[in-house]
Parts: structure tokens; C-alpha cells; sequence
């Protein structure tokens, strides 16, 4: 149990460096360097966590511009409501197989209950403009 505690910390160790010597965008620099060592910790643990559920980090990477920019973080709910509102996602592309599904069901009902305003009974978040397109305003 210990070599894991070890590990676990060596990795934070290099994820510190890696803000300090600028491998991530400069605005993920500043939000990391705002935060306390053990709001680090939290954050780095919950980025973690998402990225062993990703193909690639690039797609996290371009959402957290959007998610940090929250008062309240919960990174892996936030991510699956940017992934939800963004007309481009295709899970099979992100998520490593069965990931996003997990997400889903995790947070599915959550995510319609916080978002029941925006989008009424018969909507769904993949938005489809057809029928709509002569309504709108530009």
C-alpha cells in the first residue's frame, strides 16, 4: 500500500513540475499556481482520474479553458456536460471504450435535472436545428 502512496506522490511531483516548467497552457499554469498545495492535490487526483478515462488529454485540455472558468469544480461532472453541450463530441473518438457510458450513468439524470430549463420535454441536448434554422435570429 505504501509503494502506491509513493508512486501517487512522485506523480503529483512531476504534475507540479510540469506547470512550473509551462508543458500545460498558460492559463491552466495560473489557475494551478491560484490554488493551494492541497487544492492541488484534489485537482490533480480528479484530473487523474479523467485522463485514465481518455484516449488522449487534448479534448480535457481545450474543455478545462471553459470548466476552470466555474466557481464550483467538479471536473468529471464538468467534463461530461461540455462533452454533452458540444455538437462536435463523438465519445468513441475521447473516451476509452465503455468510459463515456460510465459517465453517463453516473451523471445522466443529474445533468437533466440542472439543465431541465435549457432544453424543454421533447429537447435533447444534441441539439438538430432541422425545422428550426427560419427561427433563428441572424
Amino acid at each position: 500500500m505504501n509503494y502506491f502512496k509513493s508512486l501517487t506522490t512522485l506523480e503529483f511531483s512531476i504534475f507540479q513540475e510540469e506547470h512550473t516548467i509551462r508543458v500545460y497552457p498558460n492559463w491552466m499554469v495560473r489557475y494551478f499556481e491560484s490554488l493551494t498545495e492541497k487544492e492541488q492535490w484534489q485537482y490533480f487526483l480528479e484530473y487523474r482520474q479523467i485522463t485514465h478515462q481518455l484516449i488522449s488529454e487534448s479534448y480535457f485540455i481545450d474543455q478545462l479553458k471553459w470548466i476552470l472558468k466555474h466557481t464550483s469544480i467538479e471536473l468529471e461532472y464538468d467534463l461530461y456536460v461540455q462533452a454533452i453541450l458540444d455538437p462536435d463530441f463523438f465519445k468513441d473518438d475521447i473516451f476509452k471504450p465503455g468510459k463515456f457510458d460510465e459517465l453517463d450513468k453516473r451523471y445522466g439524470q443529474r445533468f437533466k435535472k440542472d439543465f431541465s430549463t435549457m432544453f424543454g420535454p421533447s429537447e435533447s441536448p444534441a441539439f438538430s436545428l432541422d425545422g428550426q434554422e427560419d427561427t433563428l435570429p441572424f
